[in-house]
């Protein structure tokens, strides 16, 4: 089996005023070159600003969240006007949240702009009724919602996205979340046959379709070197469920699989999990390879350990010994696939 690339572009959700639109409180935007640039290369955007959608206008009086004390529960807040707090929106924004759920049920991924009382993910300032900041400890009130209707959505800040590190793991995420619709939950007509069962012959009989279980251990097995990279321990724990898989209720199954997969990609590969990530995938060429090959693709490995060589280097030189294999598992290997950064989505000026 092997997961293929998509055709076009990606849908993803996004905060307005990034792309430029002048719909902030204060009639300007935060346009984002990242995203409008160079992420639109494999986005299709899906724009929405929740204070507009809920009628408060262009320009409108600044809201923030408002909380009873310091390090009450994310979601006891309201939002509430600035200069006057019987300016109460929290109910319209969850509300319109709750009302564009079925127009977002397509997208792979969500930016939202920080520190906005609506769409901030992370960190956003929460004031007492008094006027004074207590703490930074909320999440914007749509942004929560959002989070609630779609816990594995990949999620991020736009700010954060000029990281590279950060864009890169984001897309990697997105790339996953998306992929897994795509091959797991598909619908039949839909549903990615391998390149060896596309073209039979006149009269075969016709090949029968996956299983959605199967599929799903399919979809383990193309993400484990990559998983692995992320997090060694959370990926052998992924594949113990997996071994005991029939103890689950299918769609049980496949949220805490799914749920897994995007957590354990959240976590930023370390260069020694790639490290041995790659490792492994030259293990499964080594007896193909002569004893010249197996020692130079040995030191490049042991030079991007050391931060001497990029990544690329070394899945250039795997993908160059990968047909000598006749195994179907280390050709189906997503690690080995083009990534973010030789996609050329992580180096941005």
């Amino acid at each position: 089996m092997k997961i293929l690339p998509r055709q076009t572009r990606i849908p993803v959700g996004i905060s307005q005023c990034a792309m430029g639109d002048p719909v902030r409180y204060n009639g300007g935007h935060k346009h984002s070159k990242v995203c409008t640039q160079l992420l639109a290369r494999c986005f299709e955007y899906v724009p929405l600003c929740p204070e507009v959608a809920i009628g408060m206008g262009v320009p409108r009086k600044p809201i923030h969240l408002l909380v009873a004390k310091a390090g009450a529960d994310v979601d006891a807040v309201r939002v509430v006007g600035v200069e006057d707090q019987t300016v109460d929106v929290t109910d319209p924004l969850r509300e319109y949240a709750d009302s564009v759920v079925p127009d977002l049920e397509k997208i792979r991924g969500y930016i939202f702009m920080q520190n906005s009382p609506s769409c901030g993910l992370h960190g956003v300032r929460r004031y007492l009724d008094n006027g004074h900041g207590i703490d930074s400890e909320g999440v914007g009130i749509f942004a929560r919602r959002i989070q609630q209707h779609f816990p594995h959505l990949p999620m991020e800040e736009v700010g954060r996205l000029n990281n590279s590190e950060l864009r890169e793991n984001f897309l990697t995420r997105v790339f996953a979340y998306d992929a897994w619709f795509r091959y797991v939950e598909c619908e039949p007509e839909q549903e990615e046959i391998p390149e060896a069962q596309q073209n039979e012959g006149a009269g075969e009989e016709p090949v029968k379709r996956l299983s959605r279980i199967a599929r799903i251990i399919e979809f383990y097995t193309a993400y484990k070197y990559l998983l692995m990279a992320h997090n060694q321990d959370a990926t052998r724990a992924l594949g113990r469920l997996l071994a005991d898989s029939k103890a689950m209720p299918e769609d049980d199954l496949a949220f805490a699989v799914r749920g897994r997969i995007m957590e354990i990609l959240s976590h930023p590969a370390s260069r020694k999990d790639r490290t041995n990530a790659l490792m492994h995938s030259q293990g499964h060429l080594k007896e193909y390879l002569n004893k010249d090959e197996t020692a130079e693709l040995q030191q490049l490995i042991e030079d991007y350990r050391l931060g001497h060589k990029p990544l690329s280097a070394v899945l250039t030189m795997l993908r160059h010994y990968l047909p000598r294999s006749p195994h179907g598992f280390i050709h189906s290997q997503v690690l080995l696939a083009a990534e973010p950064a030789e996609l050329g989505l992580c180096d941005f000026h």
